[in-house]
């Protein structure tokens, strides 16, 4: 199963504080039990004018999408694309466990003021449950079948 939705502008602020703007759009993938929802960010058409490097504001634009069209989705069922020309590169998605607040489960426990360690497992961050950021380092080549697809 595969839906292409359609292509949308998202505005955003370069380093000057210019208004900028980048296309995008949802693209669910899916097999017979679970579906991703793949973020096509289109950078540097050669329709809009000259733009600054998009990975200083990947953040401010990948917040601004899943709050606008991926609010509680899971984080792992969620992949960031970005098509530069004909170069397709997927980044990982972050989150700050330190945002995260698990719903309080059973009877709270007065007088605690140490920090504990928490377990965090990736489906239970949902979008507009905390922050997300792109691992700019962790950047990688998508496979040639997904390229294809998002084409």
């Amino acid at each position: 199963m595969v839906y292409k939705g359609s292509f949308k502008d998202i505005i955003y602020p370069a380093a000057s504080r210019e208004p900028r703007v980048a296309r995008y759009r949802i693209v669910l993938a899916g097999h017979s039990n679970s579906v991703r929802a793949i973020v096509h960010l289109v950078h540097g058409e050669p329709s809009q004018p000259q733009q600054p490097d998009l990975a200083a504001v990947l953040d401010v634009v990948l917040g601004r999408i899943v709050r606008e069209d991926l609010i509680g989705v899971r984080l792992d069922r969620i992949q960031l694309v970005v098509q530069t020309g004909p170069d397709f590169l997927t980044y990982p998605i972050r989150f700050n466990a330190l945002e995260f607040r698990q719903p309080k489960r059973g009877v709270t426990q007065s007088g605690r003021n140490k920090d504990e360690p928490v377990h965090i497992r990736s489906h239970d961050v949902t979008g507009g449950s905390v922050a997300f950021y792109v691992d700019h380092n962790g950047a990688k080549p998508v496979a040639a079948k997904l390229a294809t697809m998002l084409q």
